[in-house]
């Protein structure tokens, strides 16, 4: 008696197929049918499997983008604020006024990333990152203030002739 075999209520023994030995004919697919599904399935796990293989390779990117000054890294950001122009053209002086800004301590652009911000002047690039921190947190009114409270306290006071003054406003 093997292991696979069932006894029948009149005492007699039958033996239970296997899988493979059974016939297609049962079943509403043909064997060409089954093919073509198997396959179109297996193309798309393909698929999906190598748009998940670079979906990992981006996050890994965002994850270490905009960690430091050097390279490619800096060039990976979620926002770039712009401030090279805080005073519009229409202004009079607005070069003047900008000018007067970037030496208050104002930086022309800074990058947001996922762990810190890097900020620097469009001449030059990235010239300074924060430390990375997790479960950062972009604060720009506090940041800007902050440089431009420590940019005024480091300048010295010049005395502007009244003459140009008028030119000023």
């Amino acid at each position: 008696m093997g292991i696979f075999t069932s006894k029948k209520t009149d005492g007699t023994t039958r033996q239970s197929r296997s899988v493979s030995d059974t016939k297609f004919s049962n079943s509403s697919m043909d064997k060409s049918a089954l093919k073509r599904a198997t396959r179109a399935r297996m193309i798309w796990c393909i698929i999906t499997s190598i748009l998940l293989l670079i979906s990992v390779v981006f996050l890994i990117l965002v994850e270490i983008g905009n960690t430091s000054k050097n390279g490619a890294l800096p060039q990976i950001y979620f926002i770039k604020l712009n401030l090279s122009q805080v005073f519009p053209t229409t202004i009079p002086n607005s070069n003047l006024l900008n000018s007067i800004a970037q030496t208050l301590g104002l930086h022309d652009f800074y990058q947001v990333g996922l762990w810190n911000y890097c900020e620097g002047y469009l001449a030059q690039g990235v010239t300074d990152c924060t430390k990375p921190k997790a479960l950062y947190w972009f604060d720009p009114v506090s940041i800007i203030s902050n440089q431009l409270v420590s940019g005024a306290s480091g300048m010295t006071v010049s005395i502007i002739p009244a003459d140009s003054m008028l030119t000023l406003w």
